[in-house]
Parts: C-alpha cells; sequence; structure tokens
C-alpha cells in the first residue's frame, strides 16, 4: 500500500523544507483543508477528540490529577490497538498489521490496586517485598507495566 495523498489542515504544522523534499521524491500530493473548518480534517481528529474525552474520563474517574495525561493517553491508544474495530471488519490493527491476533491476557483496569516487587538488592531482610502501587499504563519499553507509587509520587 503506498501513500498518494497527505491531508493537512490550514494550521501550518509540517512545513519543513526537508518534509516537502521527501513528499516530492515519493511523489505523493500534499492537500490542504480550509482553515478553521474541523469537518475537513475527518477522521484523525475525532479520533483524537475521543481519545481526550475518555482520557478526561478516566482521569475524573479515578480522580487523579492532570499531570497523569501523558501516562493516561498512551494507556487509551495502547488498548485501542488491542482492540477490534469495525473500519476494519473486526481485526485488531495490530492484527492488520502483522497477521497474528494480540494476546490481551496482560491486559489491567486503569487505575487498579498492583503490587510491584522490591528487588532483594534495593531492601533489607525485614522489608516488605512488594510495594502497593497504581496501574497507570503499560511499558512500551518491556515487558511491563507503569505503576505510580502514592506514597514515594514515583512511577
Amino acid at each position: 500500500m503506498n501513500i498518494k495523498c497527505l491531508r493537512f489542515d490550514g494550521g501550518g504544522e509540517y512545513f519543513s523544507n526537508e518534509f516537502s523534499e521527501y513528499l516530492k521524491e515519493h511523489g505523493i500530493q500534499r492537500k490542504y483543508s480550509c482553515s478553521y473548518s474541523p469537518q475537513q480534517n475527518g477522521v484523525a481528529k475525532r479520533k483524537k477528540k475521543h481519545i481526550v474525552e475518555i482520557a478526561r474520563a478516566m482521569l475524573n474517574e479515578k480522580n487523579f490529577p492532570n499531570y497523569f495525561w501523558a501516562e493516561v493517553v498512551t494507556t487509551i491508544v495502547y488498548t485501542m490497538n488491542q482492540t477490534p474495530t469495525v473500519a476494519i471488519h473486526g481485526m485488531t490493527l495490530e492484527e492488520k498489521f502483522t497477521g497474528k491476533k494480540p494476546n490481551v491476557s496482560h491486559l489491567r483496569v486503569f487505575g487498579c490496586i498492583a503490587y510491584v516487587h522490591v528487588p532483594n538488592k534495593k531492601r533489607s531482610k525485614l522489608d516488605p517485598k512488594a510495594e502497593k502501587c497504581i496501574f497507570i499504563r503499560y511499558s512500551l519499553e518491556q515487558k511491563g507495566y507503569r505503576c505510580f507509587n502514592p506514597s514515594t509520587r514515583k512511577l
């Protein structure tokens, strides 16, 4: 599948010379929608708005401060990529991209209690082996979760 055209809103993003040259080299047309006409921006703008609305609801439901917004948005997008969608006939985005159904057994409820293991080297003999934390998001760098420890205020 080759990209033939990219549509941009009239807001002025993506105007670097390098990007323009890249588009020209690959035969990709650049088209613009009218300024201040979000109805022309279609699917991407509506999806962004949907993600922001879900993030607001999740933050409010768990009484989390707004500075967790990036963690919440990452969790939302990760979960959406694991969820079947009508647009690609009930397949997940990951399945469409890789050809394999994703394993969803690792999915957890946002904001649930999570007990995080404390390695032997970071504790003394009588210290607890786990800390009570709150699940925030899935780690994109390794197999694991990102959790917030309310007592230390660290991720």
